[in-house]
């Protein structure tokens, strides 16, 4: 039975482009219709927690505010009409919706002023979450792994199972190799694809791509890279192009390289207003040009689903985890992100 209200730590956005601050918040509870109380184990930074701290995304009506949108932790109470999850249970938090009701958003309390927040945020000890943002999974589940099931795994793997059909004959490019992007080519890498090409500027992320299954390496700063591509795909293009990059130069030069037909997908989150050439007769002869949100996740289903794909050996995780901060150190950790020193994930640990 948990006593309301109850006090924690949380990361605080209160200023763009500014760190986040540590405060003691308050919920003062009931939990509503929907609403579940977790404890966190884990939370991932996302480029998206990037893009709300500098501000990418324009106007923000909510701040002061708490992030992050993909973690681990362990159920301690449940409001009215849950069904999905029970106390002790332990779950994935992800930002992408589920099975289960769509509560309201709650509200914490930093002495008398309110501190907002969405369905689902990670980067606090306590959290409330609805029902619809999370997932169980076993107890005895690598809790650190299963982090990056709240966005990173389920971004890239889904991108591929839910908006591609790839197989022995196709040429497959993967520009941006972060973590979105390291996953998405394992994923396609199950398909054996003729070709399965990664794209980069970083020679870490470039190598760690050989590693996990591509076929060719193309460091997007080489003075020969319309070369390389031309000789790669037989002067076709590539039949799927994923860019998990948001420069909207970087979305131009890449769009120059799809085949006619095929299909191009923006993972990567551009800025607002991003406008880019596109040349409109590889659209009329069924150039497919579309976008992927979540990669198009059903965490009910593609959870388990890439879990055990993970199990047989055929989807590395813990390669991509590149380095794990204490709570405390979260300012520390999002600088990392935000410089690009890690080409993999980066994790906050609570416990």
């Amino acid at each position: 039975m948990i006593n309301y209200p109850i006090k924690f730590s949380a990361a605080v956005l209160t200023k763009i482009n500014k760190p986040l601050q540590i405060k003691e918040l308050e919920f003062k509870g009931p939990l509503r219709r929907g609403q579940i109380l977790v404890r966190l184990f884990y939370s991932g930074i996302c480029g998206k927690q990037i893009d709300e701290i500098t501000g990418v995304g324009g106007k923000d009506d909510f701040i002061p505010h708490l992030l992050g949108h993909e973690g681990t932790g362990v159920i301690l109470d449940i409001g009215p009409g849950v069904k999905k999850v029970k106390k002790n249970d332990h779950v994935v938090l992800h930002w992408m919706k589920g099975s289960g009701i769509q509560s309201e958003t709650p509200k914490y309390y930093e002495k008398k002023k309110i501190i907002n927040a969405g369905w689902v945020t990670t980067f606090n000890e306590l959290a409330v979450i609805s029902e619809n943002r999370l997932t169980k999974i076993s107890k005895k589940s690598n809790h650190r792994n299963l982090t990056l099931y709240g966005c990173a795994v389920t971004t890239g793997c889904g991108v591929v199972f839910n908006q591609t059909s790839i197989n022995k004959k196709t040429n497959i490019a993967i520009f941006g190799c972060g973590g979105v992007g390291l996953f998405a080519l394992q994923a396609a890498k199950i398909f054996n694809p003729k070709n399965l090409v990664a794209i980069d500027i970083n020679k870490k992320a470039l190598l760690m791509a050989k590693k996990l299954g591509a076929s060719q390496l193309i460091n997007s700063s080489s003075k020969n890279f319309d070369k390389k591509i031309q000789n790669i795909t037989n002067n076709k293009g590539f039949d799927y192009i994923i860019s998990t990059v948001g420069n909207n130069k970087a979305i131009s030069e890449s769009l120059k390289y799809l085949s006619t037909p095929g299909k191009y997908i923006q993972v990567g989150v551009p800025k607002k207003n991003t406008f880019v050439k596109v040349d409109f007769w590889k659209v009329m002869h069924c150039s497919n040009i579309t976008g992927s949100l979540g990669g198009k996740t059903f965490p009910d289903k593609d959870i388990p689903y890439v879990l055990d794909l993970e199990k047989k050996k055929k989807i590395n995780v813990s390669r991509l985890i590149s380095k794990i901060y204490k709570f405390k150190q979260i300012n520390l950790a999002i600088e990392r992100v935000r410089k690009q020193k890690s080409f993999g994930r980066v994790l906050i640990k609570f416990i």
